[in-house]
């Protein structure tokens, strides 16, 4: 009796393996048995075949260990990548030596039968398991995203955010560079992912890089699920028809696409129900039966060896990167420590020159001066006290503080602190204070410049609410943030800070997306992934002594303070949509400084948080 054994590593992508789960149900229902080896190949038996789904995946996680030629002729295989990608390539080098090959890609298959392979289609359609009843449920999420982090991708997303902002929305984007093998909350599988696409009206797909490759799998779920799907322009959407199955544009124009069909319920229900129909033409058990008979003919060719089972041990790990500097040079290293001990040295007696002269201007006054508050201030009781910190920031503060000001959040209040600008900032936020009376607002001011972190921690000493967002005074907030920010820290009593996805921008416009990984602390072993903007429980914050001071972590103060969260056994919730904008500041003195040299903040770190930098295993 036929069985078709698939062949998964332990570590495997959850992608796959619930493709292999849906294709054994079809199997299943079709009477032919199937099962699952976690242990590589077993035992040869008559009626037993192989499947790797996808094969170099597998290969892979065993240390590049091609199986045997004998049981790679009793192997069939189902690849997913594209062409022209390192994984196509990987899976090339073993179909050639598969006993049959399909692909879920009409695009592959051609390139694969340009390469002399017989490839089949394996095409993917209705199956019950991922199907949600098409009725007019609720559906909370008006736009979504799924996908791995890629450049091109990013960017795009960043240029929506305008668009995005106004409408309720959830984006995910995951790291590909290892396999995703557990759920997480940046990576969605099974349950969770079912749920997001039955409750989201419009899903964009964006391809990766530039090829024009179309995402059969994710375009299927959606559609099984009632999501419609509105896709840059693709090749290899067959049986999917653009304008009647899915809506398809430029890559500029998707947001807007989406957004008319968001307004056009007719039109949106028209698409749902074309794609539904063409699901139905094209069930999985088709695709299933037809594996079925190939890997009945292949048990009858293919020679049947005896031979034991076959495994090598899964020997690639994913360790996180050690944190170092930037530099394999030892001399460069150094000199580029010298070079930013240099700096903080000039900038610490700037400081210090400043502060006696404010000493002797003005005596033994404090280092905080009052300056000016809205009427509004001291009757106000926030839920956020939106801590600014300001230098040098006259083309930007008033941007910022409008931003504050248009929340749909509106329990707030403003605490800015003027480190000393020398410039015009100071006037202008005493300026937008005076003319915003129904604001809660303060302006504070240093004598003397003292640095961000200080800044931050004197806006923290007057912050009267339960939370509080660090808003630097170049960054902009959109008018949704707080609010869905406020919503997750309330959703999620025991974390210690909320963030969202920010836009990066610069003068040209969006270039990007930053703080959009989930609350991963073993990934802070190498990095900083987590922007300061962010929403805090205050009480906490001061807990943890506000930002640290030491100049040796000069421009690193936020990423001390998550590592401390993150040693102290806390974590975050991360908010699936754009909450603000960065803006890149290509020649600003602290951004420049604090890259020179990682060596020394790194151990300073290691100092502060010696659990996390020494890999012990923290929650998450």
């Amino acid at each position: 009796m036929l069985e078709i054994t698939f062949v998964l590593g332990r570590r495997q992508n959850l992608f796959f393996a619930e493709l292999v789960q849906v294709i054994r149900d079809e199997l299943s229902a079709l009477g032919v048995r199937s099962s699952v080896s976690l242990d590589g190949f077993p035992a040869v038996q008559p009626g037993r075949v192989y499947a790797l789904v996808p094969p170099h995946e597998w290969v892979t996680l065993h240390g590049g260990a091609i199986p045997p030629a004998d049981l790679m002729a009793r192997t069939l295989v189902i690849c997913a990548e594209q062409p022209g990608t390192s994984y196509f390539e990987g899976n090339h080098a073993l179909a050639a030596l598969a006993g049959a090959v399909f692909d879920i890609s009409p695009l592959s298959v051609a390139e694969w039968h340009r390469r002399g392979i017989a490839a089949e289609r394996f095409m993917l359609g209705y199956t019950a398991r991922w199907a949600t009843p098409m009725l007019d449920t609720p559906r909370d999420v008006d736009i979504a995203f799924l996908g791995c982090a890629s450049e091109r991708r990013n960017r795009l997303l960043a240029s929506y955010a305008p668009v995005l902002a106004r409408r309720r929305c959830s984006i995910t984007v995951g790291d590909n560079h290892r396999p995703n093998y557990a759920e997480a909350p940046g990576y969605l599988t099974g349950a969770c992912k079912r749920d997001l696409l039955a409750r989201t009206r419009v899903l964009l797909n964006l391809h990766v890089g530039e090829r024009p490759y179309f995402e059969q799998l994710r375009a299927v779920e959606a559609m099984l699920s009632g999501a419609v799907l509105v896709s840059e322009h693709s090749i290899g959407t067959d049986p999917f028809a653009a304008g009647s199955d899915f809506l398809s544009g430029r890559p500029e124009a998707l947001a807007h696409l989406a957004v008319e069909l968001l307004e056009n319920d007719e039109r949106r229900r028209a698409l749902q129900q074309s794609a539904a129909a063409r699901l139905a033409e094209h069930p999985l058990s088709a695709a299933a039966e037809r594996f079925a008979e190939v890997a009945a003919e292949l048990d009858r060719a293919a020679p049947r060896p005896a031979r034991a089972a076959w495994c090598p041990p899964e020997t690639l790990e994913f360790p996180v990167p050690p944190p170092c500097d930037t530099t394999n040079d030892p001399e460069a290293a150094t000199a580029r420590r010298a070079l930013k001990q240099l700096r903080l040295e000039g900038i610490e007696t700037r400081r210090r020159i400043a502060r006696l002269e404010a000493t002797l201007l003005g005596g033994h006054r404090g280092a905080v001066e009052m300056v000016e508050r809205t009427p509004s201030y001291a009757a106000a009781r926030p839920r956020v006290s939106v801590l600014v910190s300001l230098f040098n920031q006259e083309r930007h503060i008033e941007e910022a503080l409008d931003s504050v000001a248009m929340s749909t959040f509106r329990s707030t209040e403003i605490v800015v602190v003027d480190d000393a600008s020398e410039d015009r900032s100071g006037e202008l936020a005493a300026a937008w204070i005076a003319a915003h009376p129904h604001a809660a607002a303060i302006l504070l001011r240093h004598r003397w410049n003292r640095g961000l972190p200080h800044a931050r921690n004197a806006a923290l000493d007057f912050a009267r609410a339960p939370f509080s967002f660090v808003l630097d005074a170049d960054n902009v907030l959109y008018r949704h943030g707080l609010e869905r920010l406020t919503e997750a820290l309330d959703s999620d009593p025991s974390a210690t800070f909320a963030y969202g996805i920010l836009e990066c921008f610069a003068g040209t416009g969006p270039v990007g997306l930053i703080s959009y990984g989930s609350w991963q602390p073993e990934l802070l072993r190498a990095k900083n992934y987590v922007d300061a903007m962010a929403l805090l429980r205050t009480d906490r914050l001061r807990e943890l002594r506000g930002y640290a001071t030491d100049p040796r972590l000069h421009g690193w103060e936020d990423y001390d303070l998550w590592c401390r969260v993150a040693e102290e056994g806390g974590h975050a919730t991360a908010v699936a949509e754009i909450v603000g904008r960065y803006r890149i500041a290509e020649h600003s003195m602290l951004r420049s400084t604090s890259q020179l040299s990682n060596a020394e903040a790194f151990s300073v770190l290691a100092e502060r948080s010696p659990q996390l930098m020494a890999g012990v295993l923290l929650p998450r």
